[in-house]
């Protein structure tokens, strides 16, 4: 298997979402999946088409997206509704907000499989070792378990469930709150079918602790 994994950091919350990559190009080079890194400088949008154009089986993507795109270091679109095409029949796993909506669909009706989420992606900062085990342990069910894409995502789904209720019990209730959120919200295509959706942007709220809104 050949894997692009790309992972910009520009502003706040990125660095911890390339930490959270970071375990997962480790797995990956663990279990011999060969990966293309485009970190940082490299994750932008020429980078990205020129690796797909090559050939691969799995886009991985963490960070920022919308309804229609992923984005990458310099805050522009890596993929979009416009060069879509490139993930045809491949595998897709990211953790950007919302972009399993319309991007996902586009992706699925050229025989793609997603991996994403239809709504905002939120984390807290006094929970950072959880989020990254929910948002991550897909991945592992499915490319270096091996799993089916239906099991991989009920697994996942109950791993968030269980993450949420151990936050409750730690009286991390923000925290749970959005680790449920973030289940609910979670789609695999092709273990399911796209649904309609809608939009939101990035954003952050100031609470006891900060929540991180991808």
């Amino acid at each position: 298997m050949k894997a692009i994994l790309v992972r910009p950091r520009f502003d706040e919350v990125t660095p911890y979402t390339f930490a959270f990559a970071a375990e997962v190009l480790q797995w990956c080079r663990e279990a011999g999946i060969d990966t293309i890194e485009l970190a940082e400088g490299e994750a932008i949008r020429a980078r990205v088409e020129e690796e797909l154009a090559k050939g691969i089986d799995l886009f991985i993507h963490y960070d920022h997206g919308n309804e229609t795109a992923l984005i990458g270091q310099d805050e522009k679109a890596v993929i979009d509704l416009s060069n879509c095409d490139l993930l045809a029949m491949k595998e897709t796993y990211t953790l950007a907000c919302l972009s399993a909506k319309s991007l996902g669909v586009e992706v699925w009706r050229k025989e793609g499989k997603y991996w994403g989420y239809v709504e905002v992606v939120s984390f807290t900062t006094d929970a950072l070792p959880e989020f990254q085990e929910a948002f991550n342990c897909g991945f592992h069910y499915r490319f270096i378990e091996g799993d089916t894409h239906q099991n991989a995502l009920s697994r996942a789904k109950e791993m968030f469930s269980n993450l949420a209720l151990q936050l409750v019990e730690d009286g991390k209730t923000f925290a749970a709150v959005c680790m449920r959120q973030n289940r609910d919200s979670l789609r695999y295509y092709n273990a399911q079918k796209p649904e309609e959706g809608k939009g939101c942007l990035l954003g952050l709220l100031k609470l006891p602790t900060k929540i991180w809104r991808n």
